[in-house]
């Protein structure tokens, strides 16, 4: 078992968003698809909400594997995504370099597939020195076999095995600073506790404190309804 050397922070890290490709999302089936969506854009959110520098990558984008998401593209409208000819993100010059550049130590990594698109750059990069984390529910693959395989491959080889909640809640650290960006992008992303917040909104005495909270970079306050 590996430990991290510290936890996550805004300033220590840097995400890898790898082949999140509207191709690959239409096979790679072993997530339900909506939920998969919902896990990317948490995920993609919670780094916009930080300014953590974000990395996108595709592979193949003019075959099967198609483009970025639109909806990453647009949450990120001036980031470059690298396109690449290696399978291995790290493989490639350009990739690579983009991280370097950075300063960080630490990688936040996701990607479709999980066997490959997240874990061959994460295998790559512990063996040069960086702690990596893998962000397994914004990865996905053909079945859930392959993502057990790769689980137990990356944690065996010293990777933190971690889902995008997890992140959103370390990075936020303090809940009366940053609580409000995990009420908004869980009652976003994620059903249950979108039923539990807007039950909270109905009838807390505190509730239009909290619904009208409007966070660090302007973020807008989280709604009764409709999200």
């Amino acid at each position: 078992m590996t430990l991290p050397s510290g936890e996550l922070t805004p300033d220590n890290c840097v995400f890898l968003m790898i082949d999140h490709q509207v191709g690959l999302m239409q096979f790679l089936n072993s997530t339900d698809p909506m939920q998969m969506k919902n896990n990317i854009l948490g995920h993609a959110k919670t780094a916009k909400a930080f300014g953590i520098p974000v990395i996108m990558g595709t592979s193949w984008p003019d075959g099967p594997n198609g483009p970025t998401m639109p909806e990453l593209k647009a949450l990120f409208p001036d980031v470059d995504v690298i396109d690449r000819p290696f399978v291995n993100f790290w493989n490639d010059a350009a990739s690579k370099a983009a991280v370097e550049a950075t300063g960080r130590k630490k990688l936040v990594i996701s990607g479709l597939a999980t066997e490959v698109c997240a874990a061959f750059p994460a295998l790559a990069a512990l063996r040069e020195g960086y702690e990596v984390h893998v962000v397994m529910d914004a990865s996905t693959d053909f079945n859930p076999f392959i993502t057990q395989v790769t689980m137990q491959r990356l944690a065996s080889a010293g990777a933190i095995v971690t889902t995008w909640v997890a992140v959103l809640a370390e990075l936020s650290a303090n809940t009366q600073e940053n609580g409000q960006f995990i009420g908004q992008y869980l009652s976003e992303h994620m059903g249950q506790y979108y039923a539990a917040m807007n039950n909270y909104l109905g009838v807390a005495a505190n509730a239009e404190t909290v619904r009208t909270n409007v966070g660090l970079n302007g973020q807008p306050p989280i709604p009764l309804a409709g999200l």
